[in-house]
C-alpha cells in the first residue's frame, strides 16, 4: 500500500493531481474487470463448462504463442522454468516414467528446446514433436535428428496419422494455450492415439489459486473439471490427476497447475494398462 501511495504522489508531482487521479481510477477499473473476468472463468471452469468467458479469452491465441516462442531466448533450453534439479528428476522418474510406457511411438506437444525430449527420445522407438514455432522445431532437429517434426497451427496435429501414437506428453504448454485451442488439441489427441494409448497433459487448474498470479504467468484459463469434461466428450477417459509427487515433497503449487492422465478408449479398462490412482501417501499423488 505504501509503495502504491509513493508511486501516486510521484506521478502527481510529475503529471499533476488530476492526471494522477484519473490514472488511479483507470487502474482500479482494469483491476476490477480482471477480477470479475477471473471469477467468471473460475465459475465456468468448476462447472466443467466451456462458457462465454472461456470462449472470449484471447490472450493465449495461436498467433500470440507463435510470436512469443519464435522470439524466445532458448539458450537455457527451458530450464529457467525448473524450480530445482531434484524437482525435475523426481518428476521424470515418478510422473513421466510411470505414465509414458517405453517403446512405441511417442508424441511431444510443445518440446521447447528439449527440456523433456531427451528422456522421451530414450524411451520411444519413434519420437514425434509438434510445435507452433518453426525455430523450436529447428532446435529439436539439431539435438534429435531422428525425431519427426510437425508444425502445428495452434490446435491441430496435422501430419500425424490417425491411431498411430502410443503415448503423448506435454508439459508447460497447455498452460499457455487458449481454452478453445486446448479443446481442439484434445480432439486431435483422441484422433491420433491408438486404442488404449495414453496422454499426459500439464495444464492450469483455476485462477490465482497458487503462490503466483495467473496473469503474471501468462496462464490460460482451465480447471481439472473443464479439462475432464472436454476430454470425456472426445471419448478420452480420465485415469488420474496429479498435482504433487514424492509423497508431497514436490508439486505444481506455484500456479496451482495439474497434470491429467488420459487414455483412449479400448476393450480394456483404463486401469488395466495405466496405473490406477494411488492413495494420498502414494507417489505420484492424485487429486480427488
Amino acid at each position: 500500500m505504501r509503495s502504491r501511495l509513493r508511486a501516486f504522489l510521484a506521478h502527481a508531482r510529475k503529471h499533476g493531481a488530476v492526471h494522477a487521479v484519473l490514472t488511479a481510477v483507470l487502474w482500479l477499473a482494469q483491476r476490477t474487470l480482471e477480477r470479475s473476468e477471473d471469477a467468471l472463468l473460475e465459475l465456468e471452469g468448476r462447472r466443467g463448462t466451456l462458457g462465454p468467458a472461456h470462449r472470449r479469452w484471447s490472450a493465449n491465441s495461436a498467433q500470440a504463442n507463435r510470436a512469443r516462442w519464435q522470439s524466445w531466448d532458448w539458450s537455457d533450453r527451458g530450464e529457467e522454468w525448473t524450480p530445482s534439479e531434484q524437482w525435475k528428476q523426481t518428476l521424470l522418474q515418478e510422473v513421466l516414467g510411470q505414465t509414458i510406457p517405453p517403446g512405441g511411438t511417442v508424441l511431444e506437444i510443445g518440446p521447447g528446446a528439449g527440456r523433456w525430449t531427451q528422456t522421451l527420445a530414450e524411451r520411444a522407438e519413434h519420437l514425434i514433436v509438434a510445435d507452433v514455432a518453426p525455430v523450436v522445431l529447428e532446435l529439436i532437429t539439431e539435438r534429435f535428428p531422428a525425431a519427426q517434426t510437425v508444425l502445428s497451427g495452434g490446435c491441430d496435429l496435422s501430419g500425424v496419422e490417425d491411431a498411430s501414437v502410443n503415448a503423448i506428453w506435454s508439459f508447460d504448454v497447455f498452460v499457455h494455450v487458449a481454452p478453445s485451442d486446448q479443446a481442439g488439441y484434445l480432439t486431435e489427441i483422441a484422433r491420433v492415439l491408438k486404442p488404449g494409448g495414453v496422454a499426459v497433459i500439464h495444464h492450469a487448474n483455476g485462477r490465482n489459486l497458487g503462490h503466483l498470479a495467473s496473469r503474471h504467468g501468462w496462464r490460460s484459463p482451465m480447471t481439472v473439471e473443464l479439462f475432464a469434461a472436454l476430454a470425456r466428450s472426445r471419448t478420452l477417459n480420465v485415469v488420474r490427476v496429479i498435482d504433487r509427487w514424492s509423497q508431497g515433497r514436490h508439486d505444481l503449487g506455484a500456479y496451482h497447475d495439474a497434470i491429467t492422465v488420459l487414455q483412449a478408449q479400448s476393450a480394456k479398462k483404463p486401469s488395466e494398462s495405466v496405473g490406477a490412482p494411488r492413495s494420498s501417501h502414494g507417489s505420484p499423488q492424485p487429486r480427488t
